[in-house]
């Protein structure tokens, strides 16, 4: 559910450049295409005081969030606007500390990680 919802979110920003776990790799010399975002799941955590269905559609999962643009101004608008667009999701999501910000001399791209957890446990109370 996740990673289906994360693509809904993240898709319009990007042309349909949003990737689950990892970028496409062009065939021959060909560069790839920026702006783009990669997620990944980190982790799934059961929620304890929920009687879920044991499928893990109940767990609280957290989700990494790569940003990659060719400019830095376009990264650091890029991230507004998934922060933005992540902000009100249901399941609620909560931004976790931390991220980064860097340059990649090989890419020749700026790039931002964000982190967020999904709290599917959550019963809307």
């Amino acid at each position: 559910m996740i990673p289906e919802l994360l693509y809904q979110l993240l898709r319009g920003l990007v042309d349909d450049r949003a990737y689950p776990n990892q970028f496409p790799q062009p065939a021959g010399n060909a560069a790839p295409v920026w702006p783009a975002i990669r997620y990944t799941i980190t982790s799934a955590t059961p929620a304890a005081s929920l009687c879920g269905t044991n499928d893990g559609s109940s767990d609280d999962v957290t989700v990494r969030i790569d940003v990659v643009a060719a400019t830095y101004a376009g990264m650091r608008s890029l991230v507004t606007s998934v922060i933005a667009a992540i902000d009100n999701t249901d399941p609620p999501s909560t931004r976790q500390p931390g991220g980064f910000e860097t340059y990649d001399a090989e890419t020749k791209t700026h790039r931002a990680l964000l982190e967020y957890t999904f709290h599917q446990s959550t019963d809307g109370a």
